[in-house]
């Protein structure tokens, strides 16, 4: 059984080693454009960033500044848009018109982390740095594989579909049962990094706090 799932998981990947290469280097393209995106910034709103920031420090540093309250409504509003995400992505697969919308998607992502840790990075250095892993890489180590093989499998749904359509076929029964089972598998996983991304992160994220607010 072991070398069966084995067998059809190296098949898997050998049939879509182009997707994940182009996906995974939109997702890359967007982080570095995020990150190069720290330097265009006006400075008036590079001053808003870093306010915001600060009281987020002090919040995290405070005793009572973040409770079990907040992370419940964190956790919801993250599934809610997890949901969101995942449902438009598996939707555009039907289409082959959606795929471009898929990868901007994806682009996204990339984008936001990129931004995100390069502000960090080019405002509080090594801090900033160490702040970044701990509120973007522990979510993100579980949602943006689980994004990727979703674009992945949206993009290959829509090629076989036209694929399908132009030799006359038009039963892909199957192929959309699985295409679902996949991206509600990966669904659950974003589920999982939502709830990191709630109880764990600022767990991690109160440990740094306290050495920003000194910067």
């Amino acid at each position: 059984m072991l070398g069966f799932f084995r067998q059809n998981i190296t098949d898997y990947l050998r049939a879509n080693v182009v997707s994940y290469f182009f996906i995974t280097l939109i997702l890359v393209i967007g982080v570095v454009i995020g990150a190069l995106a720290i330097k265009t910034l006006p400075e008036d709103q590079k001053g808003e960033l870093v306010n915001y920031l600060s009281v987020l420090f002090h919040r995290l540093n405070s005793p009572n500044g973040y409770s079990p309250t907040d992370s419940h409504s964190l956790f919801l509003s993250l599934v809610l848009n997890n949901i969101k995400t995942a449902g438009l992505m598996w939707l555009l697969g039907f289409t082959i018109v959606g795929i471009p919308f898929v990868l901007f998607i994806i682009f996204t992502r990339g984008f936001v982390i990129g931004f995100t840790v390069g502000f960090l990075v080019d405002e509080y250095v090594a801090k900033g740095l160490m702040f970044a892993l701990a509120s973007v890489l522990p979510h993100n180590f579980i949602a943006v594989p689980a994004l990727l093989i979703i674009g992945v499998s949206a993009t290959s749904f829509s090629f076989a579909l036209v694929k399908r359509r132009m030799r006359g076929k038009s039963n892909l029964l199957y192929e959309s049962i699985g295409y679902t089972a996949v991206c509600f598998s990966m669904l659950l996983l974003l589920v999982l990094a939502a709830a990191i991304e709630a109880y764990v992160s600022p767990v991690f994220m109160k440990l740094v706090a306290g050495l920003l607010i000194n910067n």
